[in-house]
């Protein structure tokens, strides 16, 4: 079978993923549409369809999707002119870092109304905690003033042997804390 890609940035991404996705069930389409359903150029790769986690490459620009939320890497000359990676190198990188850490997902409730969602990247060679990712959605749906609020929270980390990621709930001691280590 043979698969058609529009741009050459898709290969760097999936021979940067190699060592990870090799499990995984990875569905590359090469004819997609955009967010106002038009047709647009670009090549969208699935590498965990259950969990949303894929890549788009557009001709300028890679979008990384993880769980619910996404990352943009923009091509921006004036950065790259004042030092910074190029978007390419950024979102490969950013990719590493989803499948050899872990995924710290946090969702704040108020009643029953999910209100704001978090991410963060948990480093395993020591480096500070990274947030990611921040939703809130108090503008799109009724949250109760009055409800109670919670919070929940699930680790996710990439499984090579199954070619997904799984989850694990943690344990929230503190509203404060970030995450519970279990010894």
């Amino acid at each position: 079978m043979v698969i058609e890609i529009n741009f050459e940035t898709t290969l760097v991404l999936l021979e940067a993923l190699k060592p990870y996705i090799g499990n995984s069930v990875v569905d590359i389409s090469s004819d997609n549409r955009d967010w106002r359903n038009r047709s647009c150029k670009s090549d969208l790769v699935t590498i965990d369809a259950d969990n949303h986690i894929l890549f788009e490459v557009f001709d300028n620009e890679v979008i990384v999707g993880y769980f619910t939320d996404h990352y943009h890497f923009e091509d921006y000359t004036s950065e790259l002119q004042s030092g910074q990676d190029n978007y390419i190198e950024r979102a490969k990188n950013f990719l590493k870092d989803l499948f050899e850490n872990k995924l710290l997902h946090v969702e704040y409730n108020k009643g029953k109304s999910l209100y704001s969602e978090k991410y963060f990247i948990i480093y395993h060679d020591g480096r500070e905690v990274e947030c990611i990712g921040n939703t809130w959605f108090g503008l799109k749906k009724f949250i109760n003033p009055f409800g109670k609020k919670s919070v929940n929270s699930t680790i996710w980390q990439f499984d090579k042997s199954k070619g997904v990621f799984i989850a694990r709930e943690t344990k929230l001691s503190d509203s404060n804390a970030i995450y519970v280590i279990d010894a």
